[in-house]
């Protein structure tokens, strides 16, 4: 699936250090094995099909996920890979009693915010 792979070279692209006293903003889109490539692409297309509300944060997004487009299991899956790649990124996921809306918050340090609303654009 493209969309996986032009989000993995677009946070390549946009990567960069703003000085030495803020934290790299770094990329290593080769984390993610050449086997473990097809299921990456899987789960970001789920992931973007899931988003049903973004809400800008000053250092990232909140994403209200549908549950039933991605489980947690592949939410956790796909967040485990990213780590590997974008070491930057903080994840957090927010479930709240039976509501079937997840929320997956994106952050990171200075320039990160632009790289997730490119990545993720509505």
């Amino acid at each position: 699936m493209k969309i996986a792979t032009s989000i993995v070279g677009l946070l390549a692209c946009m990567c960069a250090t703003s000085g030495a006293d803020k934290p790299a903003i770094a990329c290593n889109t080769k984390a993610i094995s050449a086997a473990e490539r097809p299921r990456y692409n899987d789960l970001v297309g789920k992931l973007r099909r899931s988003i049903r509300y973004r809400r800008e944060l000053p250092d990232g997004y909140t994403f209200r996920l549908n549950e039933q487009s991605i489980g947690l299991t592949d939410l956790t899956e796909w967040i485990r890979m990213e780590r590997v790649c974008c070491p930057f990124l903080v994840f957090q996921i927010e479930v709240s009693g039976s509501n079937q809306n997840v929320q997956l918050t994106l952050r990171g340090p200075s320039g990160t915010k632009a790289i997730i609303e490119s990545a993720f654009q509505p």
